[in-house]
């Protein structure tokens, strides 16, 4: 009887310790999901936490006017407002419903941002090669080589797109839109005020980012 009171508390003792390791085990998947969309959040805002004005661009990797704005303006903001330190800015994800691969591309950029920072990196090559993935009936291959070309290690990044596990992230995004009243791209928002709609040039953005710096500079002066 005593052997057997013994077997069978060495079994609860076991099934005890593998209940915990269990809840062990989705209590660190869990802190790995949330850590994985917190770094996925954070790697779409380029420039310094403490800069004077952050513009939130509402934009959608298929846009044509996006891709415009992107390669023939985004690089001069960067350079003058950017880098100095004086603008943050950051991507909000929008895949309008009418680009059939805009959703997998906002999940390429932020999977490259969550396992590797490389969103701004994917951000460059999505809108710079837009018409090579646009119309493809599946778009994981090219975006799969865009990562490795950008130095994202292959399978974290396989598994986050192919899981969806940034969803949540392009979710809030398209709330916020919403909420802003948002149902064109690019849109762009400094503070609660759009500022800017469609592929406005840097002569146009200069002024612009300049007005809310000193506006911000005076708000701050006492």
């Amino acid at each position: 009887m005593r052997s057997n009171s013994i077997v069978m508390a060495a079994l609860a003792a076991l099934l005890a310790a593998g209940g915990a390791t269990t809840l062990a085990a989705q209590a660190a998947a869990a802190d790995s999901t949330e850590a994985l969309l917190q770094r996925a959040g954070t790697s779409r805002a380029l420039g310094a936490k403490n800069a004077r004005v952050t513009v939130f661009e509402v934009a959608d990797f298929q846009c044509p006017f996006c891709a415009e704005f992107a390669n023939q303006t985004f690089g001069r903001i960067d350079s003058a407002y950017i880098r100095p330190g004086k603008v943050q800015w950051v991507f909000i994800n929008m895949p309008l419903s009418i680009h059939l691969n805009a959703f997998q591309a906002a999940e390429a950029a932020l999977c490259a941002g969550a396992v590797a920072g490389k969103f701004w990196a994917m951000h460059e090559r999505l809108y710079r090669s837009q018409s090579e993935w646009t119309t493809s009936p599946d778009p994981f291959p090219v975006f799969l080589r865009y990562a490795r070309a950008a130095g994202v290690p292959e399978a974290p990044y396989s598994a986050c797109v192919r899981t969806d596990r940034v969803w949540p992230v392009i979710l809030r995004d398209a709330t916020y839109a919403a909420a802003a009243r948002i149902d064109g791209t690019p849109t762009y928002i400094i503070g609660q005020q759009v500022v800017a709609v469609g592929a406005k040039s840097f002569e146009e953005w200069k002024p612009i980012l300049d007005k809310a710096i000193q506006d911000s500079t005076a708000r701050k002066t006492p």
